[in-house]
């Protein structure tokens, strides 16, 4: 009995440990939080373009210090330092591009709900191309020409953004977007913005869409910016890499993009003229986007009052250098850090221009998509990687469907249109064929697993009858693919095969072309670096928590709970 009684008083003291012990843990991930309804004069969000997660600790002892003995602000360290950092952060989508990476961040859902699952797709209606952000209702204010696709709005964009909700709510905030691309602004701005803009791709002036501004004008403090580039255009100026570097930078890189590079050079120095094209994959690319975001602050008494504004600035430059030279550039670590200290220079003026400063502004930053390294660097390097001509590729495709059908009824071809790779069956060559759909798939796929580089080929069939591939890819292309918008047959490459042309592309689902930085910083934000497992779309409902507002409609991320005050 005496035995008994011991056992039976170890257990209960067991017993009563463990609660004690796992209370405590609890406590921890779900205290009460003071965030909610913080509601901070100003939310900014930051959008790196083509980003990789590596980037930030890769260069860190290259950027300006948290805070200078002068107290002004820094860039990227004092974000990482003062916010809530996640270095890991996920857009889980089986093609990793601009438009679905800039859809995604502010509505917190994901392309099979908002609609934006590539940057293009085949329209089977009008049998063309169809561009993400193209709305033939509207057509582009300051343009130096029209062009077919040119017309835009956020049309397309299924669901609401931050600021949509903002303003559904009652308030009266503003929301202001701006970047180099223009599904870039749109798409970060949603259906109720204020005000879209984007830099013509002349590089001379910065547009919008009549979507924003019917009377077909620009607001005056972007004429008046406009005026400035104007006045110095032509002016010719060298971009030089300063100092030594950090070293992580690789001579034998090797840049591709003769066409580009033709123009100002390969390597540094490079020698360009301001208000250009070229201009733009340059640190005046940088300035320019960072000249008109100070504008918009100032022209429209952004974060003012206790209404919460929105502002979204996206740095495109950072996709454009990367595409031209690559991650391991150092091109790609110079443009770096022109963005740190740009964004050093955005902080440092809103904590003089908006009441309380910094203290009363949350601030995001986080990126579209990352991106992988070069291909032919890497196969040099004994690592498994190469190129696969996708127009060639394509030939190959509609010769198969000749030989196997004959030529196409009252079409010009089988293939309809491609891109990135996934090809679009034209709906009239199928029809007039008198053979399924299904059928027509399996020779394109029986075509594109001879493909030295295809890891996997996906039809659209395959996705509607659920025959998927199981793990990862399966979840990711549930959250990409959307009817209609879609490719017949798509093509997954194996890691680090992409196509030809630019010396770097992103279109997987690759970790290295969808895993990102995520930082919180300022108003209702904690300090700390986060290992926690993310996704971009968590960044809207955590937004929506501390504006307290709804959550955009189709917004299924999780609150960051451990990045909350």
């Amino acid at each position: 009995m005496l035995k008994n009684s011991r056992i039976w008083s170890i257990l209960t003291l067991a017993l009563c440990l463990i609660p004690v012990s796992s209370g405590k843990a609890s406590s921890l991930t779900h205290q009460a939080k003071t965030s909610f309804n913080a509601r901070p004069q100003l939310f900014l969000t930051l959008v790196i373009d083509q980003f990789r997660s590596d980037t930030l600790p890769k260069f860190r002892e290259r950027l300006l210090p948290a805070m200078n003995a002068k107290g002004e602000v820094g860039g990227f360290r004092y974000l990482m330092e003062k916010g809530a950092y996640f270095p890991y952060a996920q857009h889980d989508v089986l093609q990793a591009m601009t438009g679905p990476g800039h859809a995604s961040i502010l509505t917190g859902s994901l392309p099979y709900m908002n609609g934006i699952g590539s940057n293009d797709w085949y329209d089977d209606i009008k049998r063309d191309r169809t561009y993400c952000v193209e709305d033939p209702n509207f057509s582009t204010i300051g343009a130096e020409k029209e062009k077919p696709h040119m017309g835009t709005s956020p049309r397309n964009l299924i669901g609401t953004t931050i600021g949509d909700e903002l303003k559904n709510a009652g308030f009266a905030s503003k929301v202001i977007t701006i970047a180099l691309k223009d599904r870039a602004a749109i798409l970060l701005g949603g259906h109720r913005a204020d005000g879209a803009f984007w830099m013509d791709k002349s590089g001379k002036r910065w547009v919008s869409s009549t979507f924003y501004f019917p009377d077909q004008k620009l607001p005056a403090w972007v004429d008046s910016v406009n005026k400035s580039l104007t006045q110095e255009e032509g002016t010719a100026f060298t971009w030089s890499a300063g100092g030594q570097g950090s070293g992580l930078s690789l001579k034998d890189s090797m840049a591709l993009q003769d066409s580009w590079n033709q123009r100002i050079g390969k390597e540094f120095p490079h020698r360009l003229k301001k208000a250009s094209a070229e201009a733009l994959s340059s640190p005046w690319g940088v300035t320019a986007t960072l000249d008109l975001v100070k504008a918009a602050l100032r022209s429209e008494s952004l974060g003012q009052d206790s209404i919460p504004d929105v502002l979204g600035v996206s740095f495109s430059t950072h996709d454009y250098i990367a595409h031209a030279f690559g991650p391991n550039s150092r091109e790609a670590e110079e443009i770096f850090l022109s963005e740190d200290r740009a964004i050093s220079e955005l902080l440092n003026t809103i904590q003089k221009t908006v009441p309380g400063g910094l203290s009363n502004v949350t601030i995001a930053l986080t990126a579209d998509h990352g991106g992988p390294q070069n291909p032919d660097w890497l196969a040099s390097h004994r690592v498994p990687a190469g190129r696969i001509d996708e127009a060639a590729l394509t030939q190959r495709l509609e010769s198969s469907l000749t030989k196997k059908f004959g030529k196409p009824k009252d079409a010009a071809s089988w293939i309809g249109y491609n891109a990135d790779f996934a090809w679009f069956l034209d709906p009239n060559a199928v029809k007039k064929s008198g053979e399924t759909t299904e059928i027509i798939e399996e020779v394109l796929r029986s075509e594109l697993q001879k493909e030295p580089g295809a890891l996997a080929v996906i039809t659209a069939t395959d996705v509607r009858d659920g025959k998927l591939p199981a793990g990862r890819h399966e979840r990711q292309i549930r959250n990409t693919w959307i009817p209609g918008r879609a490719g017949d047959v798509m093509l997954i490459p194996k890691p680090n095969f992409m196509p030809t042309g630019d010396t770097v592309t992103h279109l997987t689902g690759h970790n290295y072309d969808t895993t990102v930085p995520l930082i919180l910083a300022g108003k209702g934000i904690q300090s700390g670096t986060f290992a926690s497992p993310v996704r971009v779309i968590d960044l809207a409902p955590t937004a929506s928590w501390i504006l307290g507002v709804t959550p955009p409609a189709l917004s299924e991320g999780r609150i960051l709970e451990e990045a909350l005050r």
